[in-house]
C-alpha cells in the first residue's frame, strides 16, 4: 500500500475525496487552513527578530538595558 499527502483547495477536496473513496483507498483528512495560528507565528516571528536586534544592538555598545533594580523601581 502507498501512503500519500495531498494539498488541495478547499473547492475540490469533496470531489477527489469521494473518487478516493470509491477506488478503495482510505482518506484521512488534516485541515491544516490555519489562518489565525499562521498570523499568530509572524507576530511572534517579528516580535522575536525585533528583541534579537535590541540585543545585537546592545552587544555593539549602541544602547543599555535596564538592570533588573532599575525595572523594579518602575513598579
Amino acid at each position: 500500500m502507498i501512503t500519500a499527502e495531498v494539498k488541495l483547495k478547499e473547492k475540490d477536496t469533496e470531489m477527489i475525496l469521494k473518487v478516493i473513496s470509491k477506488l478503495g483507498g482510505k482518506v484521512k483528512v488534516i485541515n491544516t487552513d490555519n489562518s489565525k495560528d499562521s498570523s499568530l507565528k509572524k507576530k511572534f516571528k517579528a516580535d522575536l527578530e525585533g528583541a534579537f536586534h535590541e540585543i545585537k544592538l546592545h552587544l555593539e555598545g549602541k544602547t543599555k538595558f535596564k538592570t533588573a533594580r532599575e525595572l523594579l523601581d518602575e513598579l
